[in-house]
């Protein structure tokens, strides 16, 4: 509920304290103190568009193409790459093509993702996959592609069909797969990095090409050999129509996540389900929103292949913790203007979003005693978190110095389900800072924050240098 003075703190009447002995908590205004009382704050819930690490809507493309409208709501940048243009010849690696992507975006405040395609029907190069692997051995077919009824299918020409299983051909994605481990796995500017050897732009099928799948076997071979070469970036794997949900099941096991590429179009983005509560899952839209939107598909309206489901009614049933923005770009910021109560609305439900519901806390701190916070949080958004975090408390000076910090003791974020409510007793220790009075804030932060929190709250209170000011305590 949305409270009609969005900058005020309300006071609620706590048992065993008469309501003269309660102290106002108004978020523009630092308040006195009176010994042996409580502070009760209960913030009002933001409306705005909250844009968080670790969750959010995903851009394509370069960063100069993105209107700032689009890069302001978005939190990484994506990028797909050929396997070819990273490796031209056996051993000789282009990084310095991934490399520039990453500083670009970190440049702009963002994460970056990629994948790396070994075939793509929409490539105007037909070695997608490099043309010395099937030198060396490798079989392959080709296809030709004529006409497609939806620009999504591709682009007309010759396509390289690889035959994903062959050993020639697993044996050198291996090697380079290992490879590019070796550069970027723990990246900390790599908000993930999709698994994409296999299929028609990596989605695990072969449609438009008409060749069988691999086997399940085979397929999960070429899942292990990235699993077994990453071990702390964040892998996703995208779920193709055409295999049973035992190996999307066996891939989550393994501590891989899932995507899906189709969402609003042939998938209401049920198969990411399996992720929630594990790790992170991304959604992708079938085509850009002026596509879906003449096709009906973004209202919901079926065609004769039952494609066409609503981006919001997506969300809430797969819990994507990310999602792309109609691609970003001209498309991004179309789908902004023409939908912006909705992007607004979902910008807040796509991965965690964290109220603080509650605060009750003694107007007076005591340095030699132990002193209890007791907070209400809610999860507003359709998952949990899953990139590291803590809750925090500060007291802030007249001049809005941080003077101390100290961590909470049992509000814990990761805990937090979506749509769940959580009370938690934490206690404050502030033995080391000198008596007098200050403001009592809350923040949460992540491993590398300092003394900046990094991660907002959805509230109206005011905010310290990403401190939410809770209200003005004495410190005896």
């Amino acid at each position: 509920m949305l409270f009609a003075f969005a900058f005020f703190c309300f006071v609620q009447k706590v048992q065993a304290i008469p309501p003269s002995k309660v102290q106002v908590a108004n978020t523009k205004e630092q308040h006195s103190s009176y010994q042996d009382n409580r502070i009760i704050v209960v913030p009002s819930i933001s409306a705005r568009a909250i844009v968080n690490p670790g969750k959010g809507w995903v851009i394509y493309g370069s960063v100069k193409n993105q209107p700032s409208e689009v890069l302001d709501i978005a939190t990484v940048g994506y990028v797909r790459y050929s396997w070819s243009k990273l490796e031209p010849e056996e051993g000789l690696y282009q990084w310095e093509v991934i490399d520039n992507d990453i500083k670009a975006w970190k440049e702009a405040g963002k994460k970056f993702a990629f994948g790396v395609m070994c075939a793509s029907t929409h490539s105007s190069n037909f070695w997608v996959s490099p043309k010395w692997v099937f030198d060396a051995g490798a079989k392959y077919d080709s296809f030709e592609l004529k006409d497609p009824k939806l620009n999504t299918t591709g682009t007309p020409g010759s396509k390289l069909v690889p035959v994903f299983d062959d050993p020639v051909f697993i044996k050198k994605m291996e090697n380079f797969i290992k490879a590019l481990a070796a550069r970027y796995d723990g990246n900390p500017n790599i908000a993930f990095i999709d698994i994409r050897s296999y299929g028609n732009w990596g989605e695990g099928h072969m449609y438009p090409f008409g060749k069988p799948d691999i086997s399940i076997e085979k397929y999960k071979e070429h899942i292990q050999i990235h699993r077994d070469a990453f071990h702390k970036t964040l892998l996703q794997l995208p779920t193709g129509p055409n295999y049973n949900g035992s190996i999307y099941d066996w891939a989550v096991s393994i501590g891989v996540g899932l995507r899906r590429d189709g969402i609003c179009g042939n998938s209401d983005g049920g198969e990411l389900t399996r992720c929630n509560g594990k790790m992170a899952s991304v959604f992708e839209f079938f085509g850009n929103y002026e596509m879906m939107e003449k096709l009906g598909w973004w209202y919901g309206k079926k065609d004769d292949q039952n494609r066409g489901f609503t981006l919001e009614s997506c969300i809430e049933k797969g819990k994507p913790t990310y999602c792309d923005l109609s691609r970003g770009g001209e498309s991004g910021l179309n789908l902004l203007k023409k939908e912006p109560d909705l992007i607004r609305k979902l910008t807040n439900r796509l991965g965690y979003h964290f109220i603080l519901s509650k605060a009750v806390f003694p107007v007076v701190l005591l340095k030699k005693k132990e002193n209890r916070i007791t907070v209400t949080w809610e999860n507003k958004g359709v998952a949990p978190i899953y990139i590291p975090a803590k809750v925090a408390y500060a007291l802030i000076s007249s001049d809005g110095q941080i003077v101390k910090s100290c961590e909470a003791t049992a509000s814990t974020p990761e805990g937090w389900e979506s749509d769940h409510a959580v009370t938690n007793e934490d206690k404050l220790n502030f033995r080391d800072v000198k008596t007098g009075k200050y403001i009592l804030a809350v923040g949460i932060l992540q491993p590398n924050d300092g003394k900046r929190p990094s991660i907002k709250i959805g509230v109206e209170l005011k905010n310290t240098s990403g401190w939410y000011e809770l209200g003005m305590i004495t410190l005896k």
